[in-house]
C-alpha cells in the first residue's frame, strides 16, 4: 500500500493544534488536552491522527513518556519536501448536477509534487459521489486538476454546467461531447453536452485518498489511480 505525503485537513488541523499548544506552553499538549483542543469524542481520535502524522513524517511520539509529541520541522515542513500546496476550490457531484462550482479557497492540500510532475496550474476538486469508482474516485476524495480546456477523448475531467461542477470521463462523438459516469454496477447515465451550456474546467491528474471518520475509526482509501 502506498504511502501519500498529503495532509488531510484533520491530520492539518491536528499539527496546527501542537504548534500553536508549543509556541503557546513551549511544551507539547498530552492526548486529554488535544482531544478538548480538538472537540474530538475519545482518545483513540487522536492517537489514529498523531499516527498519521508519524506515518507522514511530520511528527514523532515517544508512547512511553508524557508530552513526548516532537515536530519534526519546526518550519512548515513542506518547504524542504517536495511538497506543495494546492488550493481546494470546489466540490464536484460525481453523481448528480447538484454541488454548485464555488470558489472556496479556505482550504487546501499539501501533495506530493511528483504527483503532478511540471505542470503549474493546479486545483484540487472534492468528490461527491459514487459514479466514478471504477476509475478510481471515490466520495470524498480530492481529485488533482490542471486547469485546462485542453483534453482529449477519455480523459477525467471536471466540466462546469451552468454553475454547478461534475467529474466525469470526457467523450466526443462527431461534435457532440458525452460526460460519462465509471460505475459498471450503476445506474448512471451519460449527461449530453454541448459548448453552449458547458465548459471543461480541467483534466484530473491524480487522485488523493479521502479520509472518513466513521465514530472512532478511520478509513483511508489507496483505490491506486493510473
Amino acid at each position: 500500500m502506498a504511502t501519500h505525503n498529503i495532509l488531510t485537513g484533520a491530520q492539518e488541523e491536528t499539527l496546527n493544534f501542537i504548534k500553536q499548544y508549543f509556541a503557546k506552553n513551549q511544551q507539547a499538549p498530552t492526548i486529554t488536552e488535544m482531544r478538548i483542543g480538538l472537540n474530538l469524542r475519545s482518545l483513540r481520535s487522536v492517537t489514529q491522527r498523531l499516527e498519521s502524522l508519524e506515518r507522514k513524517g511530520f511528527t514523532k511520539r515517544d508512547r512511553n513518556q508524557h508530552r513526548s509529541i516532537t515536530i519534526l520541522d519546526t518550519e512548515f515542513p513542506f518547504a524542504h519536501s517536495g511538497i506543495i500546496q494546492i488550493p481546494v476550490i470546489a466540490s464536484a457531484g460525481c453523481d448528480a448536477v447538484e454541488v454548485f462550482a464555488q470558489n472556496e479557497f479556505g482550504e487546501f492540500i499539501a501533495i506530493d509534487s511528483r504527483l503532478v510532475g511540471t505542470k503549474k496550474n493546479l486545483a484540487a476538486v472534492r468528490a461527491v459521489g459514487d459514479s466514478m469508482i471504477d476509475a478510481g474516485i471515490r466520495s470524498g476524495d480530492y481529485v488533482i486538476v490542471e486547469v485546462t480546456e485542453e483534453v482529449s477523448d477519455g480523459d477525467q475531467v471536471v466540466a462546469v454546467l451552468g454553475n454547478m461542477a461534475v467529474i466525469k470521463q470526457y467523450r466526443k462523438i462527431d461534435e457532440m461531447v458525452y460526460l460519462n459516469p465509471q460505475n459498471h454496477y450503476g445506474t448512471y447515465q451519460p449527461i449530453p453536452v454541448n459548448q453552449e451550456d458547458s465548459r471543461i474546467f480541467g483534466k484530473v491528474l491524480s487522485v488523493i485518498p479521502g479520509t472518513e471518520w466513521v465514530d472512532d475509526i478511520k478509513i483511508e482509501y489507496y483505490p491506486g489511480y493510473p
